[in-house]
């Protein structure tokens, strides 16, 4: 895949980040704000995410809104003037598969939809080339489980033959980053629920991954939010 064509590919993207959910896990600092304007260091959740993939050229955007949709409308509104970030209000207690629907009415041809709670350092260019080369597939970026526990292999039921301190495990988890084509936009009306449409997707072999080995940041509870404070990597600025 050429650099020009890479180009016209994100001439037909629109970047879509989920921000409606109602981030109780993050209380009480949630019942003031909406969760993606959180701040790490100086800047919020969502703006470290829009800023990133500015640095990419890439520059069309929807947030999808739903609980304290006003506070990001005016936030949008102030941080970025002038710019094709539009706010789009998509119900409060919307499912995130009905949030993705409703934003496909004003998306491009490709989109790349995103959690507004998690920062990766994803090399974007290379994303775009794997998927061109999965282009009929839906992808999603996946990241490599890191327990915090010593793990013992078992045989036998209850006779252990190994031992091993925090390992890096062999499983791969869900970070968002869905890049889905106009072309395949009809499985989002099928279903309800968001985790439905991924086991249909996983079952029929319609969707593959992109395993991303940089910097992964979710920020689901005030734990994760104080660890994300103290990582210092390049797109926490």
């Amino acid at each position: 895949m050429t650099k020009k064509s890479i180009i016209k590919f994100k001439k037909e993207l629109t970047v879509v980040i989920l921000c409606g959910g109602k981030g109780l896990r993050l209380r009480p600092i949630t019942k003031e704000i909406p969760k993606p304007l959180v701040k790490v260091k100086n800047k919020s959740i969502l703006e470290n995410i829009i800023r990133y993939f500015l640095k990419f050229n890439v520059n069309d955007f929807i947030i999808a809104t739903g609980y304290k949709h006003k506070i990001i409308d005016k936030f949008i509104r102030k941080k970025f003037k002038n710019s094709n970030i539009r706010t789009f209000y998509t119900g409060i207690n919307s499912d995130i598969v009905e949030r993705i629907n409703k934003s496909t009415k004003l998306s491009k041809k490709n989109m790349l939809i995103c959690y507004g709670d998690t920062l990766i350092d994803i090399d974007l260019d290379n994303y775009i080339k794997f998927f061109q080369k999965n282009v009929n597939k839906i992808t999603v970026a996946s990241y490599q489980l890191k327990t915090g526990f010593g793990i013992f292999e078992l045989q036998n039921k209850n006779q252990i033959v190994d031992f091993k301190e925090k390992p890096v495990l062999d499983i791969w988890f869900n970070v968002g980053y869905f890049f889905i084509s106009k072309n395949n936009f009809k499985y989002l009306n099928k279903f309800k629920k968001f985790k439905e449409l991924l086991m249909y997707l996983s079952k029929k072999k319609i969707m593959k991954t992109f395993k991303h080995h940089g910097n992964h940041v979710t920020i689901n509870t005030l734990a994760e939010l104080e660890k994300a404070k103290k990582i210092s990597v390049n797109f926490i600025k």
